[in-house]
């Protein structure tokens, strides 16, 4: 894609003229439609959280849970983004490597899943992959709630196949302030995330036994 592109592509996110992204509320005005946007998707994770998405908990999932989350509000819910993006000069996943980059990380999720033995290893297993699904960073919009809720729901379900206590994920837990202080330099600081992650997982049960 070429910058001309790109640029076409970012401004077709906007209404024309404005810096108020295209909606479906017909909001115009940029921090009417931030206030109404949070209102949404905070209802939307109360219903996620006692009816979560029975899916595979791959990328379909994941993008099901962004189209959920934000379907009211945006017409590109669900869907990747068209535009190169960056934060603090590190790039995100290219646009023609989304689909590709998310297909890799499920199936390696899936694979290492197999090495969680205690919930100390299940933190920098959710680590890893919480960190790597941001950096990927497939959408335009709503990256940082979809990944969150992603994480939540797939903790709870795969700690009940896991030689591990069944786990109740609580982000309220954790201190979000810290984690997005570190996320964009999370090699150097991944212990500072994996403490955060460790206070969310609290278990339902002891210990199983088999």
């Amino acid at each position: 894609m070429t910058r001309e592109e790109n640029d076409r592509n970012w401004d077709e996110y906007f209404i024309e003229g404005t810096n108020v992204l295209k909606n479906n509320l017909g909001i115009t005005d940029k921090e009417e439609l931030k206030e109404k946007e949070a209102e949404i998707t905070f209802k939307k994770l109360i219903e996620l959280h006692e009816n979560p998405l029975d899916l595979s908990y791959g990328k379909e999932h994941f993008k099901a849970i962004h189209y959920y989350l934000f379907s009211d509000i945006y017409p590109f819910a669900g869907k990747y983004r068209t535009v190169y993006m960056q934060k603090n000069n590190s790039y995100f996943a290219p646009v023609e490597e989304i689909d590709e980059r998310l297909n890799r990380t499920f199936q390696t999720m899936e694979e290492e899943s197999k090495n969680i033995t205690s919930i100390y290893s299940f933190a920098t297993f959710l680590t890893t992959y919480y960190t790597e699904l941001l950096n990927i960073h497939p959408f335009r919009e709503g990256n940082g709630r979809t990944t969150r809720e992603f994480i939540r729901e797939y903790a709870n379900h795969k700690s009940e196949e896991l030689p591990i206590p069944t786990i109740n994920f609580s982000w309220s837990n954790v201190d979000q302030d810290t984690i997005n202080e570190f996320i964009d330099k999370s090699r150097a600081f991944r212990s500072a995330i994996e403490l955060e992650i460790l206070k969310a997982l609290e278990p339902k049960e002891k210990e199983k036994t088999y």
